[in-house]
């Protein structure tokens, strides 16, 4: 096997319903009980596609460390 190949799981996601349109999305990207598809405004139905797991790469603010002092006039 591969090593460069990524790993898959099965992740639930959201398809549309209408066999011509081939629109998906996770279904932990969905904002919304029951969003429609957001190319033929068709209706979403949900499924599982093996995919690989989304890697978050935004990192945690940092502290500032420096505090103003108040000011006095």
């Amino acid at each position: 096997m591969d090593d460069t190949t990524p790993k898959v799981s099965p992740v639930p996601i959201l398809r549309c319903r209408n066999r011509e349109c081939k629109t998906w999305i996770r279904e932990e990207m969905v904002s919304g009980d029951s969003p429609g598809c957001p190319l033929c405004k068709g209706e979403m139905i949900r499924s599982i596609k093996h995919l690989p797991k989304l890697v978050n790469k935004v990192k945690a603010p940092q502290k500032a460390e420096v505090q103003a002092e108040p000011v006095q006039v």
